[in-house]
């Protein structure tokens, strides 16, 4: 089993990174995420650890995983296309979804016609 070590400071500057190519504020990112602004500097600065509720928050709202946000590893990451549609999966039921996949393969062979 291989023996990783996170980097705390690292970890902080690719989530700041990542609220940055976003364009948000500390003080937007942190309410997102329901912390403090001075934890998320914390966080930011790598002089404090998120918690794992934390970090998944992070990974959901910036579409990264949480390998990427530990380790800066991205050659599993699912494509933002697989993240967008589990986001929206997530969002409706199984009903709904069923519905909208029968309607996508209508017009997919509409088009393929």
């Amino acid at each position: 089993m291989a023996n990783y070590v996170i980097d705390l400071t690292s970890m902080g500057k690719r989530i700041r990174e990542i609220r940055l190519s976003q364009g948000k504020t500390q003080e937007y990112f942190a309410d997102q995420i329901h912390i403090s602004t001075s934890y998320l500097t914390l966080i930011e600065k790598g002089k404090r650890t998120a918690g794992i509720d934390i970090l998944a928050q992070i990974a959901m709202l910036c579409n990264v995983t949480v390998d990427y946000l530990l380790f800066g590893e991205t050659s599993a990451s699912p494509s933002p296309l697989a993240l967008q549609f589990e986001s929206l999966c997530n969002l409706y039921s199984s009903q709904e979804i069923e519905k909208a996949l029968k309607l996508a393969a209508f017009y997919l062979a509409l088009q393929s016609q």
